[in-house]
């Protein structure tokens, strides 16, 4: 026998029998609800911010390693690391969008804790600041506080060859059958559609072309350049040149060499020349050259260690003893020369070439040499031109900084600066 049910008094019964359950049900799914919407908002908002403010720290730790690079002050490094996490939307001391309170930035140097707290050439940067929440608030969480911190450190830098020209065409030109060998990067800053030129046989082998512009070969070989890099500046601006004021006077007149040896101390009034076929060294130290530049005439052989030459001179275009004037070696010449390692003779540790900044009219230098002929330490020529052929010592370096460079002929570039207490073309790298 089938018995029937009503369903209609079923459902009175059980409207009777259960008449809260509903409201509690609805009641507890409505907290969970809510609960899971605070997850989506709030917490997807901190999360956004955090990695916000991670940027933020990112770009200050790297502005103030850079700033170590340069030799800048405690407060140099401090003001470059907030400015940079300014840019990036954290400002030290303000109020930010979604906010309680105001931003803090705090720069550390060394760090203040952690595997790199005893690292001069390292950077901690902290960013906090307690944020608003909305849908939490229901749970009792009316702020969370979020914090983030980055460290970056000076790391000796993968390139040594700069020029430096903002805009020229062939701001790198190699050409003919020059070729040139390095075991450390190359840049180019110029913006032209032609800032890096190989023409003919000419090749480059490098670990790494950088090109803010773009590139012209045709008939040579490069190391596949990357086009469109970040502009970059001199980066050899932190050291300081030597403290000098002229006091030669007159018209100067060019001190001419024979065979023999020549001591630093005062200064070369109207230049350097070395005779034809000489045979000349110079003693450790500082030579300023105060107009005139340095010539080399074709058979010289000269030789210096721990030697930096300063060139400095009237800022005019014309030849003249008083104007500056650049480097001029014959390539008949052999040549050797090495920078101080250090201070200790008086000269400056890695420079081995170092023109006066200031001066924007100087006629450029050519450096060449025989094929026995090396060149260890900086050629540094930020605001005239350098043409080149030449080669480091064996386990040495040569770091070439000049407003545009020539390669004339077979040059290798080495980077081993292993006598020096740290490289002086320095980047800065994240590590943490």
């Amino acid at each position: 026998m089938v018995r029937r049910i009503d369903v209609a008094t079923l459902l009175r019964r059980l409207k009777r029998r259960f008449p809260g359950q509903t409201f509690l049900l609805v009641s507890i799914a409505l907290v969970v609800v809510l609960g899971m919407a605070a997850l989506a908002v709030d917490v997807g908002d901190l999360w956004t911010t955090r990695r916000l403010m991670q940027s933020a720290a990112d770009a200050g730790a790297v502005a103030g390693a850079d700033e170590i690079a340069l030799g800048g002050s405690s407060t140099a490094i401090t003001a470059a690391a907030k400015d940079a996490a300014s840019h990036n939307g954290f400002t030290d001391g303000s109020s930010r969008a979604g906010g309680s309170g105001s931003v803090t930035v705090a720069v550390h140097n060394p760090p203040a804790s952690g595997t790199y707290a005893a690292n001069v050439n390292a950077v901690e940067v902290d960013v906090s600041q307690t944020q608003n929440t909305y849908f939490m608030k229901a749970l009792g969480w009316n702020t969370v506080p979020v914090s983030t911190a980055a460290v970056a450190v000076t790391l000796g830098s993968g390139s040594c060859v700069y020029s430096l020209d903002h805009s020229a065409s062939g701001a790198v030109t190699v050409g003919g059958t020059a070729s040139v060998s390095s075991s450390c990067g190359l840049y180019v800053d110029s913006s032209s559609s032609s800032a890096l030129s190989v023409a003919g046989g000419g090749a480059i082998t490098a670990p790494l072309v950088g090109v803010v512009g773009g590139t012209s070969i045709s008939g040579g070989g490069s190391t596949p350049p990357s086009t469109g890099i970040a502009s970059f500046g001199d980066p050899l601006a932190y050291i300081a040149a030597p403290s000098y004021t002229s006091s030669c006077g007159g018209s100067g007149k060019t001190t001419n060499l024979g065979t023999g040896t020549v001591t630093a101390g005062t200064p070369f009034c109207g230049g350097i020349s070395i005779n034809a076929g000489a045979s000349v060294v110079f003693s450790p130290g500082l030579y300023i050259i105060d107009g005139g530049g340095l010539t080399i005439n074709g058979g010289a052989t000269v030789s210096g260690t721990g030697v930096t030459f300063y060139l400095t001179g009237d800022n005019k275009s014309a030849s003249g003893p008083k104007n500056y004037a650049g480097v001029s070696i014959n390539s008949t010449a052999t040549v050797n020369f090495s920078a101080p390692c250090d201070s200790s003779s008086g000269g400056i540790p890695g420079m081995l070439f170092f023109q006066d900044r200031s001066e924007t009219n100087g006629t450029g230098s050519t450096i060449n040499g025989s094929a026995t002929s090396t060149y260890n330490g900086a050629i540094y020529f930020p605001t005239t031109s350098v043409s080149y052929a030449g080669s480091s010592a064996a386990n040495g370096y040569t770091l070439l900084v000049a407003d545009t460079l020539t390669f004339v002929g077979n040059s290798s570039v080495g980077n081993n600066e292993s006598c020096l207490s740290g490289p002086l073309i320095k980047d800065a790298a994240l590590v943490q």
